[in-house]
């Protein structure tokens, strides 16, 4: 009996790790730099291509040699796609929490000068410390978005692990 469980068991490993195997994935990279992005289908991406000047954005459904589809609707073929749109998280996420931060140390240090009866209410640490934060909370949301235009230096291209089978089975 455990050993017809261990042959299902293994006989199911085997089946799911060469279906994960021979998934198609979008490759950007940038040649010369290690920078390189995969996109496998399910991931989010935002594209715009050449001629027609189409922006389209949302779920990667399918990827096959030289075409990819997003949200079952739009099929691209990839070498129209001009620009890829990545978004940084870093920024994305913390240029609210700059203009929250400005508004917060302005709140609490005319609250904190009003306690203390310290006259005038708006010292010349607010406009600084405040202004400071919001230039910064200003530059984080203007860089949220990478634009890498596929031209130069960016790549967009296809990997197909398909390939490498096909290679290794003709050595053996």
């Amino acid at each position: 009996m455990k050993t017809h469980l261990f042959f299902i068991w293994t006989l199911l490993f085997v089946l799911i790790c060469q279906t994960l195997d021979a998934q198609k994935v979008l490759l950007l990279q940038k040649p010369g730099s290690p920078t390189r992005f995969f996109y496998h289908v399910g991931d989010k991406i935002s594209v715009l291509t050449g001629t027609p000047q189409f922006t389209a954005s949302g779920e990667i459904t399918y990827i096959d040699d030289s075409v990819f589809t997003i949200n079952r609707n739009f099929t691209f073929p990839i070498a129209n796609v001009d620009m890829v749109v990545r978004k940084r998280h870093w920024f994305y996420v913390s240029w609210l929490k700059f203009y929250a931060a400005a508004v917060l140390y302005a709140g609490g240090s005319m609250v904190n000068r009003a306690i203390h009866d310290e006259e005038p209410l708006i010292d010349n640490t607010i406009p600084i410390v405040g202004g400071s934060l919001i230039a910064m909370g200003t530059a984080s949301y203007m860089l949220r978005y990478r634009k890498c235009k596929i031209e130069d230096p960016w790549r967009l291209k296809v990997l197909d692990y398909d390939i490498f089978k096909e290679k290794e089975g003709l050595k053996e």
